[in-house]
């Protein structure tokens, strides 16, 4: 599961671009707590659970 999470992460780079402030947020949240959130994004939007 944290593969996944790993790999929404980096196919959501660009969003963070478009949204700066998701980003930092999903970033603290992966760190943090090593769970994953929201991130919404024009393109793509998905939700997951804990990693």
């Amino acid at each position: 599961m944290k593969i996944s999470c790993f790999l929404l992460l980096v196919l959501s780079l660009s969003c963070f671009q478009i949204n700066s402030v998701s980003g930092i947020d999903s970033v603290k949240c992966f760190q943090k707590n090593n769970t994953c959130h929201t991130i919404r994004c024009p393109y793509f939007q998905d939700e997951v659970g804990t990693c």
